[in-house]
């Protein structure tokens, strides 16, 4: 397999990864205030950060 293949298919696996990961959040946000886990929320947040630099980079590459 080529490398803009792999890289389009990694692309891939992190807008899907982005995307469970957002509506994570958004699920866990729709609970009151009391009964959220904060520090799960914060660990998606860094989880949705990762996935957006790793998209950020394999753009990058695919536009070489």
């Amino acid at each position: 397999m080529g490398k803009n293949k792999e890289n389009r298919k990694k692309l891939e696996g992190q807008y899907k990864a982005l995307q469970e990961h957002l509506e994570k959040i958004a699920q866990e946000k729709l609970k009151p205030i009391e009964n959220q886990d904060q520090g799960l929320i914060a660990y998606w947040e860094k989880t949705v950060a990762n996935c957006r630099q790793n998209i950020d980079k394999l753009e990058r590459r695919l536009n070489r």
